[in-house]
């Protein structure tokens, strides 16, 4: 079956101009930010073992794309942002001697997933080893704070918390185990339809057993539920700054884990970032251990997430104990945020311009800051000048004899007739001649 150049398999968009401008501002503002938090840069393979990805047991698993090369090998295009983190980072050695990691980078994503971009780029923080929990939550809430910063007040941006540490407590107090349950939790989601999350790899040692789903639920495991059910109605609909309290009294043994949700509030309100908290169990991410988040744009579409990845990052066998990471859809972040627009200058080439004259013009221009996009031979000049986009921020000169002559360029504006700029060139160095 064959298929035009152009086209590309249903789900797949290429990017051209000022959509892949807006990516790449995108892009390029997380790695600052994660920069001026001491993230070191990250950039990954596009394609690794499938195993890597399958060991995880994230939403990866068996929706990646993978094939088998030449040497028999069984490999995947990246699937999941988090796990090439990490295995770069651990393949630099920065996960050895017990010293908290930090690595952020833009990951391309390749898996089959009913989305806009069935292609799409994931930009990830990754905090590793991190013995404190408050440090590693704090830092990834001002992460998203400068984010909403950039991002203008237009974007509403907002964090949902919930806290897994509340459901650890309840579940330790019932005699259950993390695994069991999250795996309560999994029964849960599938028997009232609720949609469902990243499932666990079956071939996983440290995942549940799925065979479990199926059996009826132990009295331990109705009354972990129960509890769960109260406090998720208890605290619907209260303001951030009483839930913590209320979810402290009506369950003692998660007393110390709402002490640590109040701090990571409070900052936030400090900060300036709306903040929600809620327990509705069956939407969160099953995964993650402790606080997690899910950051919102104010028309309510998902930018991102983050919390704790304990659990999984231990399947991985790779000496972690402890994980935190956020990630945020580039493509969102690109619609959302001010890509500012640099001044562009059409330069045209006259057929009596000077060579040196023309690229001096250029060269100047850029140094003042302008983009240049260089026309050399516009054979028809009404023609090429109506092509330049009429915008306030385009301008268009001409390069001829008269402006080799006076060293002097001037700037005619797109958009409003009339509206010029005059710029003095710089002398032309002389050129050093061989004797």
């Amino acid at each position: 079956m064959s298929h035009t150049f152009e086209s590309l398999p249903r789900g797949f968009s290429d990017l051209v101009g000022e959509e892949a401008a807006q990516g790449v501002w995108a892009e390029a503002t997380f790695r600052s930010v994660t920069r001026s938090f001491g993230f070191a840069p990250v950039t990954v393979a596009p394609v690794g073992y499938a195993e890597t990805f399958e060991q995880f047991g994230s939403a990866a698993t068996g929706r990646i794309f993978a094939f088998e090369d030449l040497s028999g090998r069984r490999l995947a295009l990246t699937a999941d942002s988090l796990v090439a983190v990490l295995r770069a980072l651990a393949g630099s050695g920065r996960l050895t001697g017990g010293a908290s990691a930090l690595g952020a980078a833009c990951v391309p994503i390749a898996r089959y997933r009913r989305k806009r971009h069935r292609g799409w780029s994931q930009a990830v923080a990754v905090i590793c080893n991190e013995t404190d929990e408050l440090a590693a939550d704090l830092t990834l809430l001002r992460l998203w704070a400068e984010l909403f910063q950039i991002l203008g007040p237009a974007t509403g941006g907002r964090l949902e918390y919930c806290d897994y540490g509340v459901l650890d407590a309840i579940a330790a107090d019932e005699g259950l185990s993390p695994a069991e349950a999250r795996a309560a939790l999994h029964r849960r989601r599938r028997d009232t339809g609720e949609p469902r999350g990243a499932q666990p790899d079956p071939s996983s040692h440290a995942q549940p057993d799925p065979l479990s789903y199926a059996q009826p639920d132990p009295p331990s495991h109705e009354r972990f539920l129960r509890r769960l059910d109260r406090l998720s109605a208890l605290c619907r609909g209260l303001p951030p700054d009483e839930a913590p309290e209320r979810v402290a009294a009506a369950e003692p043994v998660a007393a110390e884990r709402t002490a640590h949700l109040r701090t990571v509030l409070t900052i936030a309100h400090e900060l300036g970032v709306r903040v929600e908290f809620g327990l509705d169990w069956e939407h969160a991410p099953e995964y993650q251990a402790g606080l997690c988040f899910l950051a919102r744009a104010g028309d309510g579409r998902t930018l991102g997430d983050g919390g704790g990845y304990h659990h999984m990052v231990r399947t991985l066998d790779i000496g972690l104990s402890s994980c935190w990471s956020t990630s945020a859809s580039v493509n969102l972040l690109a619609e959302l945020g001010p890509v500012p627009e640099a001044e562009c200058v059409h330069l045209m080439r006259m057929p009596s311009a000077d060579l040196r004259t023309f690229m001096d013009a250029a060269r100047h221009l850029r140094g003042a800051g302008y983009d240049v996009l260089e026309h050399w031979r516009p054979r028809r000049l009404g023609r090429q000048l109506r092509q330049v986009p009429a915008r306030p921020t385009h301008w268009f000169a001409l390069v001829g004899e008269k402006e080799a002559g006076t060293r002097r360029l001037t700037l005619q504006n797109a958009a409003t007739t009339g509206v010029t700029r005059n710029l003095d060139l710089p002398q032309p160095q002389t050129v050093f001649e061989h004797r």
